[in-house]
């Protein structure tokens, strides 16, 4: 799929959401959602979990999937579906990479240090499997 077709998809997606009449919220307010439509960016922390930005850099959410997403940190674009107007941490809800669909154990709101700490830890086991593998 190229990326033109891509964007269009996830423009066709997204027109879906926004036309389709708003779901009340659930009842429970505890839940970490975020808009699918309002993501501001994504980073990669390995093959199962992703911060996710929305509605602006000072939203981050970790999103940890079921399973393992080969490739995930090396995608250009992903496609979130979800059941709702909202991606919560829902077993139904899904992010669908160009190789498979991976679908959301959890989704959990964090203060910008939070997310700054796995971004950090992060970069630190790449650099520590680097150096590893060098040896």
């Amino acid at each position: 799929m190229t990326n033109c077709a891509r964007i269009k998809a996830l423009i066709s997606f997204s027109f879906f959401l926004l036309l389709n009449p708003i779901i009340a919220e659930e009842e429970n307010s505890e839940k970490a959602c975020f808009r699918v439509g309002d993501i501001s960016g994504w980073l990669a922390l390995g093959d199962q979990r992703l911060i996710v930005w929305s509605p602006s850099k000072s939203h981050p959410f970790l999103v940890t999937l079921f399973n393992r997403c080969p490739n995930l940190r090396f995608e250009d674009t992903l496609i979130f579906k979800s059941t709702l107007w909202r991606t919560c941490s829902n077993y139904n809800d899904q992010i669908y990479t160009e190789v498979m669909r991976c679908s959301i154990k959890n989704i959990q709101a964090l203060d910008k240090d939070q997310a700054d700490i796995l971004i950090q830890e992060y970069r630190n086991q790449k650099i520590q499997d680097h150096k590893e593998d060098t040896n």
